[in-house]
């Protein structure tokens, strides 16, 4: 979900192309995209669009507006791309740097695997992480990861999303190690 501020829905026009799920709201417009490539793809469209001589200042001030919005929900976007990323190497180093036996590890490892495809939502997610790697020790991972910031945030993200990005991670994360034996 993006919102922009100082944009109507009256702002948008022939020069101007009005994304398919727009809504109006007291300062300006919500625009919702399905996922991350409706996001790159309108985009692209706008910018597309800026070659258009015939626009208005007004036009183009509201399309600065758009692009800004754009450009800091892509990298927010990118952030929690990374924050993904960093849980699932902090994580399967937890486990797979711990001392155990290199069968046991890689058992606790699938049956967390198991427990976070179950898992419905962020604090579900966080106890079966917990639950499945406890015989390693306390999972203290550096305070600097933020992945729980955005997986408890279910309003302005997609834990399903999330949850499938982590699964794919752990899973490269895996195969790599794999490949190395």
């Amino acid at each position: 979900m993006l919102e922009v501020n100082d944009v109507f829905l009256t702002d948008f026009n022939d020069n101007i192309p009005t994304p398919v799920f727009i809504e109006s709201t007291e300062t300006g417009v919500r625009i919702l995209f399905d996922d991350i490539d409706e996001l790159k793809s309108y985009q692209q469209t706008l910018l597309a669009e800026q070659d258009n001589t015939a626009a208005s200042d007004e036009s183009i001030a509201v399309k600065a507006k758009l692009k800004s919005a754009l450009k800091t929900a892509l990298r927010e976007h990118l952030a929690v791309l990374e924050s993904i990323t960093a849980y699932a190497n902090a994580l399967f180093h937890f486990i797979f740097n711990a001392e155990a036996h290199r069968q046991d590890k890689v058992n606790i490892f699938d049956a967390m695997m198991d427990e976070i495809r179950e898992a419905g939502n962020s604090w579900e997610l966080e106890k079966s992480i917990k639950e499945s790697t406890y015989e390693l020790g306390e999972t203290a991972f550096n305070h600097k990861l933020t992945f729980y910031n955005y997986a408890h945030n279910q309003v302005d993200f997609n834990f399903e999303k999330i949850k499938s990005r982590l699964i794919k991670d752990l899973m490269v994360l895996k195969i790599s190690l794999d490949e190395k034996v």
